[in-house]
């Protein structure tokens, strides 16, 4: 009788195990929604204010009515370092990680066209617009009772999480001037990149306190394949020389996600056995994101200095998958919301210098209501945002001989989600290296 209750119990456990691993991704907020990383060191020296700017090849991507008024072949490039610290504590008990990397930011071309009237210029090249690279490790003691929480209740807990990747943009753009102050742009984005997360569990009964289980490990793997279209229209209002207006609206055309996942779990119990389990998959599905508005205004107040203001808005609400990846159920009618991100930038050229130094703050609000747990694939509780995502930039230019320009920008960001028993505390550090040739 003792032996048949031990393998009803035993076949419980695993089918726990199966059911939690296999619906993990129930725990994550959907990686590609809200996540932008910023492209150019001059538009991220002013925190990304640059939809009213938009005069040098990163119109492409912030606003592509812009183009039309770059009068020289410009060719562009530009590298980025990003350093991200993620401080975790547990129940008490802290822990802290870090993940760098040093990546092509964007490279590409402007061709404007000589006309008669007005402006008329084409513009191509490859931009970095996602980053997922993040580092998440716990240690501690689960204090929730065995009672409450009966797979990882009163056990000893070392999880360690890693996602790295990012999707990049193909951008193919125009722009045309339609009134002698008014610009038109588009560009269509062909999107490819990747995802790769890792969660590794271990967990003890220090205590002695579960009558069967002694310490198990949890391994689940997913690695997801992006590809898709995107388009973007913009559109540029000129005051004289002193003031800009710009409008965008970005439409998510298509994104297609190759989906393959694998989990495998060692479980080893009191009496001295053990057993394994696994299991694998392939998901294909595709997400429908929503229309993103933004607007941004640029003005002159003297000679040489410029003050911009862009908002956004999404409706996060209205992103969709045409079949869950992994199990996952998430509603994002209920689970996300919609945002106001919000930046404000300056530069200011120094007189007979050609040099120009930038700054700027950024809000860019996670857009989940309650920001579902995502760093360990048990249930604690819902996690709520204490402190949302907000950056300080600042930015250093230089232009020479007219025609070669070089910038760096400095983003430095934290952002803080917490309950009663966990909290999670992301520092972000973004160092942009760009230049600029017009022939």
């Amino acid at each position: 009788m003792l032996k048949l209750k031990f393998l009803l119990l035993s076949a419980l456990f695993t089918l726990v195990i199966i059911t939690i691993t296999t619906q993990s991704s129930i725990a994550e907020q959907e990686i590609t929604v809200g996540n932008d990383f910023g492209v150019g060191a001059r538009a991220m020296g002013m925190a990304g204010a640059f939809t009213g700017v938009a005069d040098d090849y990163t119109a492409l991507h912030w606003n592509p009515a812009g183009l039309s008024h770059i009068r020289r072949m410009e060719a562009f490039g530009a590298l980025s370092h990003e350093k991200i610290n993620n401080e975790t504590e547990f129940f008490g008990t802290t822990d802290s990680t870090f993940v760098s990397n040093t990546k092509l930011n964007s490279f590409g071309i402007v061709f404007p066209i000589p006309t008669y009237r007005g402006g008329l210029a084409f513009a191509f090249g490859v931009n970095r617009i996602q980053s997922f690279d993040l580092r998440t490790s716990i240690n501690g003691y689960n204090e929730v009772s065995f009672d409450i929480d009966r797979e990882f209740g009163e056990l000893y807990i070392d999880d360690v999480t890693d996602e790295s990747g990012g999707i990049s943009s193909w951008d193919f753009g125009f722009a045309v001037d339609v009134a002698p102050n008014v610009a038109f742009g588009a560009t269509l984005s062909f999107l490819s990149g990747n995802y790769n997360y890792s969660n590794d569990l271990y967990a003890n009964d220090s205590k002695q306190l579960d009558t069967i289980l002694n310490d198990y490990n949890l391994l689940n793997e997913i690695s997801r394949n992006y590809y898709g279209v995107d388009g973007k229209i913009g559109l540029m209002a000129y005051f004289d020389r002193y003031a800009k207006l710009g409008l965008t609206i970005a439409v998510p055309l298509s994104l297609s996600v190759e989906e393959n996942w694998y989990w495998g779990s060692n479980s080893y119990y009191d009496d001295g056995t053990s057993e394994k389990s696994s299991d694998s998959g392939i998901f294909n599905y595709d997400i429908s994101r929503p229309i993103r508005f933004n607007a941004g205004v640029a003005v002159r107040p003297v000679t040489g200095a410029t003050i911009s203001a862009d908002v956004g808005y999404t409706d996060w609400t209205q992103t969709r998958y045409n079949d869950s990846p992994s199990g996952d159920v998430k509603d994002f009618r209920t689970d996300y919301k919609g945002t106001v991100k919000f930046a404000i930038g300056g530069e200011y050229y120094i007189p007979q210098t050609g040099l120009a130094l930038r700054a700027g703050y950024m809000i860019d609000p996670m857009p989940t209501a309650g920001y579902m747990i995502d760093i360990m694939p048990y249930n604690l509780e819902k996690m709520e945002i204490e402190s949302d995502r907000q950056y300080l930039t600042l930015g250093v230019g230089m232009i020479m001989s007219g025609s070669f320009t070089l910038d760096i920008a400095y983003v430095r960001g934290s952002s803080k989600i917490s309950s009663d028993n966990i909290s999670k505390n992301v520092d972000t550090t973004k160092i942009f290296l760009s230049s600029g040739f017009r022939f």
